[in-house]
Parts: C-alpha cells; sequence; structure tokens
C-alpha cells in the first residue's frame, strides 16, 4: 500500500509548557499581592533555574516593544509578536511564573482571597493542576466549597497563609522543577577528518587493553549513563562501536557544532554530554566530576583549564536551551562551539591539572601521550 504523502520532514518537537518547560500560574488574588510575590519568587529560582516572569500591565500600552540589558535600551515600533514568538521563548527558560489573573498555565497556585472570589470561580476551569492554596486572610482558612469539590479526586493540595507562602511555596516550586530536568544523553565526536593525524582519531588505541579511544570513552559513559551513549559519525554507513547507535551528521561540513546541533534535532528534550574522542588522557574521573557538577539551569556546563580564558566546549554538558542558541550562532555566520559557550551563561569547572585535557591531533602528539602513559 503507497504511503500518503508527507509534506513536510517529522520533527521531534521540544517539550515544555507554553513560555517555559513550567509554567506556574498565581490566581485568584490582587495583581498587587501576586505581582510582588511573582518578582520576589523569580529572583530567588534565577540562581539555579532560568526564570520568566509573565504579568499584565495596567499602565498604558507600550509603543511596541522595549527590551533593556544593563543601562542598553533597545526598542521597535513594530508589532509583529504572536504566539509562536511566545513558544520561541520556551527554548530558553526553565521556569515562568505568571499572573493567573490574566494569563493561564499548566501549574497552578491559588489564593483564596475574598476581594477576588469571583475572579477565581470564573477561572476555575484553569485550574487544571493544583500545587498549592495559599489564604490570604489568615483570620478565614476557609477553602470554597466549589473549589474542595474540583479537587476532591485529585492529590491533595499544599495549604498554607500568606505568610507562610515564601517558606512553604518557594520549596514546592523548586521541587517541582527538580522533577522536570532534562534527561542526560551522550554524543561521542568520532566524525573528525583528522587530516594533521592521518587516520581516524577515534580508532586508535592507546592502552594495553586493545580498546580504541571511541569505545573507551562509549564504555566510561555507559558506565556513568547506562544507555545513554551516542556515537557522531561523519556518514550514516559508519561502522559502529559496539552496539552504540550512530548519529549520522545532518549539518555536514560545520564540524562539532554540526553534530551537537545533530543531537539536539534527533532529541531536544535531552541535555548532552558532548566529548572528543582526541583527549587519550581524558579518564572516567573528570567525566564523572562534569556530570556532578551539572547546573541544569545554565545554557552549559564545561571544563576551563586554569591556563586558558576560555571554556572547553568539547568536554561539556549542553543544556537543551543551547540548541536554539548554537542555530542563531550557525545563523550568524560562527560554527564554533566555544564562541557559544563564551558569550552565554555558563557554568565554568576550572581544573589545575591540565593532563587528562591533553590533545592528540597529530603523530607527534599521539607519541606523547604514549609515553605519558608508559
Amino acid at each position: 500500500m503507497k504511503k500518503p504523502h508527507q509534506k513536510h520532514p517529522p520533527l521531534t518537537r521540544p517539550e515544555g509548557d507554553h513560555y517555559a518547560r513550567t509554567d506556574i500560574a498565581l490566581v485568584g488574588s490582587t495583581c498587587a499581592v501576586m505581582d510582588k510575590l511573582i518578582v520576589e519568587w523569580a529572583e530567588k529560582l534565577q540562581p539555579d533555574h532560568n526564570t520568566l516572569t509573565v504579568i499584565g500591565d495596567h499602565a498604558d500600552p507600550l509603543a511596541g516593544k522595549l527590551f533593556q540589558t544593563g543601562n542598553k535600551r533597545f526598542g521597535t515600533p513594530a508589532e509583529g509578536w504572536n504566539e509562536y514568538d511566545e513558544r520561541l521563548q520556551r527554548g530558553h527558560y526553565d521556569c515562568a511564573l505568571v499572573n493567573g489573573n490574566h494569563y493561564p498555565a499548566a501549574h497552578q497556585i491559588v489564593f483564596v482571597d475574598e476581594q477576588k472570589a469571583s475572579t477565581l470561580e470564573r477561572r476555575q476551569e484553569q485550574l487544571t493542576d493544583v500545587s498549592a492554596i495559599v489564604m490570604v486572610d489568615e483570620a478565614r482558612q476557609q477553602v470554597p466549597a466549589w473549589l474542595e469539590e474540583q479537587l476532591a479526586d485529585r492529590p491533595a493540595p499544599l495549604v498554607c497563609t500568606l505568610s507562610e507562602a515564601e517558606n512553604m511555596v518557594l520549596p514546592l516550586l523548586l521541587n517541582l522543577l527538580g522533577t522536570r530536568v532534562p534527561a542526560l544523553k551522550t554524543l561521542i565526536l568520532t566524525g573528525g577528518k583528522s587530516e594533521r593525524m592521518g587516520e581516524r582519531k577515534a580508532d586508535l588505541v592507546y592502552r594495553s587493553d586493545g580498546q580504541t579511544e571511541a569505545e573507551r570513552l562509549a564504555s566510561i559513559c555507559d558506565e556513568l549513563l547506562p544507555g545513554s551513549v551516542h556515537i557522531s559519525v561523519a556518514e550514516p554507513g559508519q561502522e559502529p562501536v559496539g552496539n552504540f547507535p550512530n548519529l549520522a551528521d545532518r549539518f555536514p561540513g560545520l564540524g562539532a557544532a554540526g553534530a551537537i546541533a545533530t543531537a539536539f534535532l534527533t532529541d531536544p528534550n535531552a541535555a548532552w554530554l558532548v566529548l572528543a574522542c582526541d583527549l587519550p588522557l581524558l579518564e572516567k574521573e573528570q567525566i564523572s566530576a562534569l556530570i556532578e557538577a551539572r547546573a541544569s539551569g545554565k545554557l552549559a556546563t564545561a571544563y576551563q583549564l586554569s591556563s586558558q580564558r576560555f571554556p572547553e566546549p568539547l568536554v561539556a554538558i549542553y543544556e537543551p536551551k543551547a540548541y536554539p542558541r548554537l542555530l542563531q550562532f550557525l545563523a550568524m555566520g560562527y560554527a564554533c562551539p566555544r564562541k557559544v559557550l563564551i558569550n552565554s551563561d555558563v557554568k565554568e569547572l576550572v581544573v589545575e591539572n591540565e593532563a587528562p585535557f591533553t590533545n592528540a591531533n597529530t603523530k607527534e602528539e599521539r607519541e606523547k601521550v604514549l609515553s605519558l602513559l608508559q
């Protein structure tokens, strides 16, 4: 039977809520109460989770769009913003705190406030995943009957007073965000041309066990992150490494940047531990330490040698938010992963012992490494 015509190639779409990976609406009290909490809580979440605030503007509408960074303010009279522009932001933020009186969100913190009782009841269809109920009037701690009935067949939410909210709701939010940290996969880079070495660096053997460098790194990572390993290759027909799946480059000619973009194209919802195969002194100790130090709220976690100014892009963990950033740099004509890291919010692990990060790109460098291992 003939397959139906498919107009566009199938792509895996990033998961997440509307504005960020996780959207949380504060709904049911006055904007004065909730907007203040949104701003305060965003500052507390920000160190570990890149956080966006979404609140309504009660003043006169702004002309076009405004954006400020430091003392530099950008403005445009253009009005082309739509829901897809909002979804594009999702790739950059772990969390969005939303004023639910104006805009719905996937998760909710409900405020029981006599001043806004009718507002909350009108939005009961938006209360799909209530994590907490905050009693604004601490002297009258009574959950509305209609809300109790609506939540009867769901997990019981946390109930607290407004004065307790920061100490009780913030840990709840952190726990929710912790359950939505992207899974970590591994990408071993073997697709380079190895022109200076004269033979594929991934196939070189440095130790008496006979393992190639690709096999050695894959074995270490499979022990640390079972079932996560993928091998980046230049051509689909390249000989596989053990039983690990190949990821054939879908951005040919762009080097490591193309390989990393291919990994994200395959699974944009995972973070990727990226390792070059020309680091024969790199051991399990350094890879394990990188995984332990992972900061999922940053764009990436990378080593930085103490003698160098910049992070190592090919011993690094790239979070899903690195994918749109990498594509933006490619669109500007930059195919250098290090340039992406230098100009982004990255956690850097500074190391004094630089020996494990010794490159072997030429036959002379290979001989030096062999002598060190012996």
